[in-house]
């Protein structure tokens, strides 16, 4: 009997929640709070609401022509734009102009089923002050409903913003050093202006860029003629304008504006700002707003290096105006130097103003910025760089040799950063180098330092960012990979749940049935019964018990201690884990060595191995189980490293992708079915525990990724009171 009722139970659990098809033969439709249909009951209303409040991606629905027929509430956050404004409207109407033909491509392509699932960030216009989003589109066909198709808009402008702006630090640094350096050699170029007005239009993505000179007119009155010029393609040049010359410049801006820049402050503004004399000029050269910096020879106005923007009316940030100023301050001391013999009698004067400038340069800067000379003594340091590793004054740090700033153990990776630096031709970049404050306290930058040459003299700058920031975006990135693992093997794992619990539940019954009342004791094949019963019971109770716990480590991201973990252990939770994927499409082969416990942590290790298990399932077909496998190996290799081995008869990564899988946000997949955070943060966490990975692929023949651990070091003995 028991045995019985032992069968029924695993017969019950291959199969508990069976899918209730759809009346019509569609997929089931999303949750009705996404779709905007109307609450049935006031408790209905209120679970809309709420669920409303939570979500942050926006779900849409388009029909055949393209129309929005369903768009969830979260548009409304995103856009500023109300729902009912865009039911029954074209979805690529919204898009950025520039993007509306790209965005169109993707969704009839999704329609016409001519691309699974594609994704890509585009742009939308948003209204109330919200300026442009960027957005994620993810969309998929509805087969049952041929052009018909569902999708999803993820809000990504902050990651977009942070990207961007880290990207124009490091480019207007670099440009920066390239200006002063072409501004200090004793031979200066002969077309000053040439030099100077092509790399700053390039770095500050100005449409026109131009120097014009004070002079005398014949009448005694101060006029200014252009002398130089940069354009972007597209934008017509003014260099040739006989209005460009002799333009009385100071009469025709506002008082105000003119006593700005014979102070030696900079103006700017749009067309509407200044004079009826200059606006109707800039308006029809096509100019949207402008920037002025005065050249300033020996404390006078020499002439000003102007900046338009002919593509939008943005004002140019302080970090901008003070890195270009920078610039200006370099191209007025070189004109000193060409246009005063006496300064070549008083070169020390020139040298000791000219390391002024740079001075100037470093300290306008937002980050920390320390420049060192010969093997790495610091011989200049911006207030940014004292105040982040806690120090008052310069003086504590000009003269220290800059490795004293790093942590004793990763010294030799700093000269190894230094090094890179003088021998290459760019900036070279290491991510989070441990600094030590003055107090003690390790903060973590990310370092970019490129070599230049002051006055013949080898040197170097370097660039310091605080990595705080970076990794809480990591770690909320892990957690999102997490998650959309955990979404994915949800079905799974309920799976492996619901088995050992319906055998349990059932041995359960047979025992109350068994041991309840009764008018005789048992008998002793009975007792024995019982006992097999129990066991049965509770291996199946032990089996949930170690499927809870590997959800626990999984789930466990605010612990990121690094301690000896068996790797053995934690692919055998990882296969067990992703059990329900893996066999309806291969045959799992374990090929386990003698190998030690690994330097890492367990809950990440885990993430890692889940990742490759789960990609190398989803390379293969399913249906297909009895002709490919999935094999993990793992071994020490010849350096003594411990190496763990994935390897699938899938189908294998095109040569194309195959540069590209490690880069974030970068998948193949469907949408809802990779986030394109997966292999790239199994790089992160390999490369965190001193580590690295590697993959081969062959088209048809399948991928293999190696996994490469250091050993744990072994643990220290614990000293016992008088010993």
């Amino acid at each position: 009997m028991a045995d019985e009722q032992r069968a029924a139970g695993h017969a019950d659990a291959q199969d508990t929640v069976p899918e209730e098809p759809s009346p019509n033969g569609r997929e089931p439709h999303a949750p009705s709070h996404l779709l905007m249909r109307p609450p049935s009951t006031p408790v209905d209303a209120q679970r809309a609401r709420l669920l409303d409040e939570l979500m942050r991606e926006v779900v849409f629905q388009l029909d055949a022509r393209g129309n929005l027929v369903l768009l969830g509430r979260p548009w409304e956050r995103l856009t500023g734009m109300l729902v009912e404004r865009w039911l029954g409207r074209s979805l690529v109407d919204a898009f950025h102009p520039e993007d509306r033909e790209r965005a169109r491509e993707l969704l009839e392509s999704t329609a016409q089923q001519r691309s699974l699932a594609p994704r890509e960030e585009l742009r939308i216009e948003a209204e109330g002050g919200r300026g442009i989003r960027w957005v994620a589109l993810s969309a998929r066909a509805l087969p049952a409903a041929p052009g018909e198709v569902v999708g999803t808009l993820v809000d990504v402008t902050a990651r977009r913003l942070a990207e961007e702006a880290v990207t124009t630090r490091e480019r207007y640094l670099e440009t920066m050093v390239d200006v002063q350096q072409r501004m200090m050699p004793h031979e200066l170029p002969q077309d000053l202006y040439g030099a100077i007005v092509e790399p700053l239009g390039r770095v500050s993505a100005a449409s026109r860029v131009y120097v014009f000179e004070m002079h005398r007119g014949p009448e005694g009155n101060q006029l200014a003629s252009q002398r130089a010029e940069w354009c972007a393609p597209g934008v017509a040049p003014n260099l040739e304008d006989p209005e460009m010359h002799g333009l009385p410049l100071l009469e025709a801006l506002h008082p105000y504006q003119a006593k700005r820049l014979l102070r030696g402050e900079p103006v700017q503004g749009l067309p509407r700002d200044f004079t009826e004399m200059m606006a109707p000029v800039m308006e029809s050269q096509g100019v949207r707003s402008v920037l002025l910096l005065p050249l300033r020879v020996h404390g006078l106005l020499f002439g000003v290096i102007g900046f338009d923007n002919c593509r939008e009316a943005r004002p140019w940030g302080p970090i901008e105006v003070n890195l270009l100023s920078g610039a200006a301050g370099a191209l007025s001391l070189a004109l000193e130097q060409r246009t005063d013999n006496a300064l070549r009698v008083h070169t020390e004067t020139t040298l000791r103003r000219t390391e002024a400038g740079v001075h100037l340069l470093i300290e306008a800067f937002p980050d920390p910025v320390m420049v060192h000379v010969g093997d790495g003594v610091l011989l200049s340091v911006n207030p940014a760089l004292i105040q982040y590793l806690g120090y008052r004054e310069a003086s504590e740090l000009v003269g220290r040799h800059v490795l004293e700033v790093v942590r004793p153990e990763d010294r030799a990776a700093a000269q190894l950063h230094l090094g890179q630096a003088m021998e290459g031709h760019h900036s070279a970049r290491a991510v989070e180098m441990p600094l030590v404050r003055k107090d003690g306290e390790v903060v973590v930058a990310d370092l970019v330092t490129l070599a230049v040459v002051f006055d013949g003299t080898p040197a170097r700058v370097t660039v310091a960012r605080d990595f705080t920031e970076r990794k809480r975006t990591q770690a909320q990135l892990m957690l999102t990979d997490r998650m959309a693992s955990m979404g994915l093997l949800a079905a799974g794992i309920a799976h492996e749940l619901n088995n050992p619990l319906a055998y349990v539940l059932s041995n359960l019954d047979y025992l109350h049935g068994t041991v309840g009342p009764r008018s005789r004791p048992l008998t002793h094949d009975e007792l024995v019964e019982c006992r097999q019963v129990l066991d049965d019971a509770r291996e199946g109770a032990e089996r949930m018990r170690q499927i809870v716990r590997q959800l626990r480590v999984f789930s466990r991201v605010e612990d990121g201690k690094e301690e000896p973990v068996d790797v053995h252990r934690v692919l055998d939770s990882v296969t067990q884990m992703a059990a329900s994927t893996v066999r309806a499409r291969a045959k799992l082969v374990k090929e386990y060595g003698d190998v030690p416990p690994v330097r890492g942590n367990e809950g990440k290790l885990f993430q890692v191995f889940l990742n490759l298990v789960i990609n190398a399932a989803h390379a293969i077909e399913e249906g297909q189980s009895e002709t490919n496998e999935i094999r993990l190996t793992t071994f020490l290799d010849d350096g003594g490293r411990v190496m763990v081995v994935v390897r699938d008869t899938g189908q294998g990564i095109p040569p194309e992708h195959l540069r590209r899988i490690f880069d974030p946000f970068f998948t193949t997949k469907a949408a809802g079915v990779g986030t394109g955070l997966g292999l790239s943060i199994c790089d992160t966490i390999v490369n965190q525990m001193g580590g690295h990975i590697s993959v081969e692929s062959s088209m048809g023949a399948g991928t293999t990724f190696r996994v490469y651990l250091n050993v744990a070091p072994p643990k220290e003995p614990s000293s016992r009171p008088g010993v």
